[in-house]
C-alpha cells in the first residue's frame, strides 16, 4: 500500500504544472486549493477540475483590478489547455471570471476566439453571447450590444428549458445596457428577471445593497411601474437594512401601501437623501407625486366592497389629494395604465370601478379579504336559512 501511494505521489510530482507552481508562489494562502487543482489534473478528472477552478477563481484576490495581468497569464498558461475537455457552459463561466478585471477591449479580445467552440452547445452559446454583450456595453458599443441582446432575447424566447445561468446572464446584461442608456423602466424589468433566475448567494454580498438601491430607484422613477409589492418581497431587499440606503425602504413601503400620510412622512424625513439622488430629485415634484395619486386611487378602490365601488369625485379628490377638476384626468390615466377598469359618470360625478389590478397582499390586505369572506359566508348562511324556512310553504303550495 505504501509503495502504491509513493508511486501516485511520484506521478503527481512528475506531472506538476508550472502554471500551478507559479500560482503557489503568487498566492501561498491558496496552496490547499492549488493542490486540489493539481490532484484533479493528474487524475484527469475534468468535471471536478472545472468545479475546483470556479471555486478557486472566486477567491477575492482575483476580483481586484490589479489581478488582471496575472489572471490572464494563468488563463493562457493553464486554463485554455482544457478548453476541449471542459463542459462548454462552465468554460464560459470561467471566461467571465477571467474577463471581469480586464479592460472592456481586452475582455472582448479574450472572448472572441471562443465563439466557434461554444456554437454547438445551445446554453453555452447563449452564455457567451450575453457575456460578449456585457463587454460591448462596458466598451461603449451600445448599438452592437443592443443588437446582440435583441437577437439573443428572441432565441431564448423561442426555446424551452433554457439554463438558468444563461437566463441570469442575459437579464443582467440587459439591465446593464438599460442603465447606461438611461431607461429605468427597462432596467427595472430586466433586474427583476435577473433576480428571478439568480440565487442570492450568487450575488456578492458587498454588491447587494447597492443593487437593491438602484433597482428601487428605477422602480420609483419608471413611469409605468406600479407593482411595489413585488419589489418589496424580493430576497435582495433586506440587504438594504443597516446600509446607507436603508431609508429608501420607507419610501417604497409608502408607495406599496398607497397611503399619502406615509408618503409625506418619508419625503420629509429623507429629503436630504432624495435631493442627493439625481433621479429621485428630478422626479419628486412631478412623477413621484402623480404615481402616488394613482396608487392612492387603487388603494381606495381596493378597500371598497366589490359591489360598492362607486367613488364620488369629491371622495377621490380628498383621498388622492387632487383638485376637483383633476379627478377625471387622474382616473383616465389610471385606466390607461391598466390599474383600474370601470366607467366615469361625469354628470353624476361618479367613478364606477369594476376591476382593480391584482396586488401583492400583505397582512393587512389579507385581513381585509378574510373579513369580506366572513361577511359573504354570513350572508350565504342567512340566505340558506331563509330558503329552509320557506321550504314547507313551497311544498304545500
Amino acid at each position: 500500500m505504501a509503495a502504491c501511494e509513493r508511486q501516485i505521489a511520484a506521478m503527481a510530482e512528475a506531472e506538476a504544472s508550472p502554471a500551478l507552481d507559479a500560482q503557489r508562489k503568487a498566492h501561498p494562502e491558496l496552496s490547499e486549493a492549488i493542490d486540489e487543482l493539481q490532484k484533479y489534473v493528474s487524475a484527469k478528472l475534468y468535471h471536478q477540475l472545472t468545479q475546483a477552478l470556479l471555486k478557486y477563481l472566486a477567491s477575492p484576490c482575483f476580483a481586484l483590478p490589479s489581478a488582471a495581468a496575472s489572471l490572464l497569464q494563468f488563463f493562457d498558461d493553464f486554463i485554455k489547455d482544457f478548453d476541449k475537455k471542459f463542459d462548454k457552459a462552465q468554460m464560459v463561466k470561467i471566461l467571465g471570471i477571467v474577463c471581469k478585471p480586464q479592460t472592456a477591449e481586452k475582455a472582448l479580445e479574450i472572448i472572441e476566439p471562443f465563439e466557434a467552440s461554444v456554437g454547438a452547445d445551445r446554453d453555452a452559446k447563449y452564455l457567451w453571447q450575453a457575456l460578449k454583450a456585457e463587454k460591448l456595453t462596458d466598451a461603449g458599443k451600445l448599438d452592437a450590444a443592443k443588437e446582440l441582446l435583441e437577437t439573443l432575447g428572441t432565441d431564448i424566447g423561442n426555446q424551452h428549458e433554457v439554463d438558468a445561468a444563461a437566463q441570469s446572464q442575459f437579464h443582467k446584461t440587459s439591465a446593464m445596457l438599460a442603465k447606461v442608456r438611461g431607461r429605468p423602466d427597462q432596467f427595472y424589468k430586466s433586474s427583476i428577471l435577473y433576480l428571478a433566475y439568480t440565487p442570492l448567494s450568487a450575488i456578492p454580498e458587498k454588491d447587494r445593497a447597492q443593487m437593491a438601491f438602484e433597482i428601487a430607484v428605477s422602480c420609483l422613477v419608471a413611469e409605468e411601474e406600479f407593482n411595489f409589492g413585488e419589489l418589496l418581497q424580493q430576497e435582495i431587499m433586506p440587504s438594504l437594512d443597516g446600509s446607507n440606503h436603508a431609508w429608501i425602504k420607507e419610501l417604497l413601503t409608502a408607495f406599496g401601501e398607497g397611503k399619502f400620510e406615509m408618503y409625506d412622512a418619508a419625503m420629509a424625513k429623507h429629503k436630504a437623501q432624495i435631493d442627493a439622488t439625481p433621479q429621485l430629485k428630478a422626479a419628486a415634484a412631478t412623477l413621484l407625486r402623480h404615481k402616488m395619486c394613482a396608487l392612492a386611487l387603487m388603494e381606495l378602490a381596493f378597500r371598497k366592497p366589490k359591489k360598492q365601488r362607486r367613488l364620488t369625485f369629491a371622495e377621490v379628490a380628498e383621498h388622492c389629494r387632487v383638485g376637483p377638476k383633476e379627478v377625471e384626468f387622474l382616473v383616465m390615466k389610471a385606466m390607461c395604465a391598466n390599474l383600474i377598469k370601470g366607467q366615469i359618470d361625469e354628470v353624476a360625478q361618479l367613478v364606477l370601478v369594476t376591476w382593480v389590478q391584482p396586488r401583492i397582499l400583505d397582512t393587512a390586505r389579507i385581513d381585509l379579504m378574510r373579513e369580506r369572506m366572513d361577511a359573504w359566508a354570513d350572508q350565504t348562511g342567512l340566505l340558506l336559512k331563509h330558503l329552509e324556512d320557506m321550504t314547507p310553504e313551497l311544498l304545500v303550495s
